[in-house]
Parts: structure tokens; C-alpha cells; sequence
């Protein structure tokens, strides 16, 4: 069963009786242009919910492993402040190229075959493909993360035509820099950066990083773009009229999910969001995971830490007496969380 240690009010489970481009709408950070009509829009979160992982931290470490990873994530967080996060995370991947030697190279190709590789769970892939062959629906991501990464992943595992409501997240740019190696020859070198979206996206949100709220996004692109198939009554600017807009179901994980789910969603929504603990050691598997393999991997373990999300709601209650006008659905495993898209879906 879907279990949750939250005092606040959770609804019991439902019974269960193109190119390499990621976003085939392209709108990877722009959804200024209508998007199709649909009675139910998915929204998902990215890391650990798409992906058994954390993407950032993910693909550093298969070329410098864990420990090391951790270490310098560590020491540039405390040089250049944890608002700075991408400039990290980007310094890590271009320390990983110039690092690169015989036998062990790390190039562009390699940083995106690593990405492609990361875990997921066989039920959440699932249950994107359930929510893809129904016509009333549409999906898009919204994430923290970057398209370098997300794109690669995609199109590895034959997920980047799912996403009809595109991609929100942060550009992830390859550069050209020349200079001379040590042999005094002019060489070429890829350079990574991550082109933050704090000008569109910056929010207010203490719960949000400075680069990226998810209520904007929710507000601001999706919500005034998207209507409701066969309705076109007025739709106000932060898509607040609900018989207008379609029905939102919102997969999550991680603090920031919060945001919109206390901000944004309401009567008419559901967030599905993560319970428990993350799998140990996430960095060391590759591809699609059964339940049975995820969950022996927190067996006996305290390794593994919590998902945030259930937690800061009912912090947003306890201090501030906000509760999600949503129905709150919790999940962990695969299965889980497919149960309750098939049972949304029997809704629509």
C-alpha cells in the first residue's frame, strides 16, 4: 500500500480496479505560442521522479566517481555559494574533459551517453507511455535540471516525442574554445555551460531555487497556453480560471515541487508525490530498474535519504497553516505510482 507519515490530509490511495531535440514543440523555455487542448496535463518533475536519480550529480560521477564527485561538489558549492549550483555543476563536467586520458576519455559524446544511461524505474516509463496514447491528455517536464541531460535520456529510451506541452528547464550549451595544449599546438575543445532561466523564472519562492520557480512556470508559460479541449472561454493571464484550463496532475519529489503544489494546483488537481527514502548509491546503476531491484537497494540501509516533498508541505502547514487545495496522492515504487496514472486516466 502507499504509506505516508504526514499529520496533514492525504487522500487514500484510488483504487486501482525527432532529432536529438527533447521537446518536439519546441518550446524548451518558451511556451509564448498555443499548445494543443487537452483534458488532462501531466506535469513531471525530472530527478528522481522520471529518472531514479539525481541527473547533476549523476553524470559527473562516471567519470570520477562517487567519492570524488561528492568532494568537489562540496568544495565549489563552498567557494561559489549553493545559489550557484549550475556554475558547480558545469566547473565538475568540464573538470572531467580536461581531465580525460588514454583509455578513459570523458568528450561530449561521452557526457551524453552517460546521461542517456541513468536509472529509471520500468513503471514510471510505463506509466509516461500510458498517459502518451491517451488522446485527452498531454505532458510536459519541468525541471531544474538541464536539456543536455534531459534530451539525451530521452531519446536514449524513445521518451522524447511524449512530451506534447515541451520542456522547461535550464539550457545546457556546448562552447568552442581554442587554445594551445602542452605540446604548443592550437587545439579545439568543447566547453560546457548551463544558460540559467533566472530572467524568465526567478520567482519568489523561498522554497524554490533563485533560478527556476515552478509556479512561474506553471503560471507564467503552461497554464495560459493550454486550454481545455472544445472550451475557449476567457483564460486569465496566470490561468487561474480553472473551467478554461485543463486539469492538472502533478508528479513530483523535491522541495521545489511544493511550491506550485501550495501555490498553483487546485480543487480540480492531484499531485502524485514521492514518499519514502532514494535507493543507495543511485550513481552506480544504469538503465531500467525493476521495483524488487530499487527496493532491496533500501533494504536494512540508512543510507538512502528522504524524498522532501510530503515533508515541506506539512512544514508550510505547521508554520505558515497552508495545505494544498489539491487531492495529495503519495508514492514510491513504480507500481505505485502506475497504479494511480492508470486510475487518473480511467477519470478523464
Amino acid at each position: 500500500g502507499i504509506v505516508t507519515t504526514m499529520t496533514m490530509t492525504v487522500s487514500p490511495p484510488i483504487d486501482a480496479t525527432t532529432s536529438i531535440s527533447p521537446h518536439p514543440s519546441n518550446n524548451v523555455g518558451s511556451t509564448s505560442k498555443p499548445l494543443p487542448s487537452v483534458n488532462t496535463l501531466f506535469l513531471w518533475d525530472f530527478d528522481w521522479t522520471i529518472v531514479n536519480c539525481n541527473s547533476d550529480e549523476y553524470v559527473p560521477s562516471q567519470f570520477l566517481g562517487d567519492a570524488e564527485t561528492n568532494r568537489r561538489l562540496r568544495d565549489l558549492i563552498e567557494t561559489h555559494g549553493p545559489t550557484k549550483w549550475h556554475d558547480c555543476v558545469s566547473s565538475l563536467i568540464n573538470a572531467c574533459m580536461e581531465e580525460s586520458e588514454e583509455g578513459k576519455t570523458c568528450t561530449k559524446s561521452d557526457i551524453c551517453k552517460a546521461a542517456a544511461n541513468m536509472p529509471y524505474l520500468v513503471d514510471v516509463k510505463g506509466a509516461l507511455e500510458d498517459v502518451s496514447k491517451d488522446d485527452t491528455c498531454g505532458q510536459a517536464i519541468v525541471s531544474d535540471g538541464n536539456d543536455v541531460f534531459i534530451g539525451a535520456f530521452l531519446k536514449e529510451n524513445g521518451m522524447e516525442h511524449w512530451f506534447t506541452h515541451g520542456i522547461e528547464t535550464n539550457f545546457g550549451r556546448w562552447e568552442k574554445k581554442r587554445e594551445n595544449n602542452s605540446d604548443g599546438d592550437d587545439v579545439e575543445d568543447n566547453v560546457f555551460t548551463v544558460v540559467h532561466q533566472s530572467t524568465k523564472y526567478g520567482g519568489h519562492s523561498s522554497s524554490c531555487p533563485p533560478n527556476l520557480c515552478k509556479s512561474q512556470v506553471l503560471r507564467e508559460s503552461l497554464l495560459p497556453n493550454t486550454s481545455r479541449i472544445g472550451n475557449n472561454s476567457p483564460l486569465e493571464e496566470d490561468g487561474s480560471n480553472t473551467k478554461r484550463r485543463p486539469r492538472i496532475v502533478y508528479v513530483g519529489d523535491g522541495s521545489n515541487d511544493a511550491c506550485p503544489a501550495l501555490n498553483v494546483l487546485n480543487e480540480n488537481d492531484i499531485l502524485l508525490a514521492r514518499d519514502g527514502k532514494r535507493i543507495s548509491k543511485p550513481n552506480t546503476k544504469t538503465g531500467s530498474q525493476e521495483d524488487t531491484i530499487a527496493h532491496d537497494d533500501l533494504a536494512g540501509s540508512n543510507e538512502g535519504s528522504s524524498f522532501p516533498i510530503l515533508s515541506m508541505l506539512k512544514k508550510a502547514k505547521e508554520k505558515k497553516g497552508l495545505v494544498p487545495k489539491c487531492r495529495v496522492y503519495a508514492w514510491n515504487s513504480g507500481n505505485e505510482l502506475r497504479t494511480l496514472v492508470r486510475s487518473l486516466l480511467d477519470e478523464t
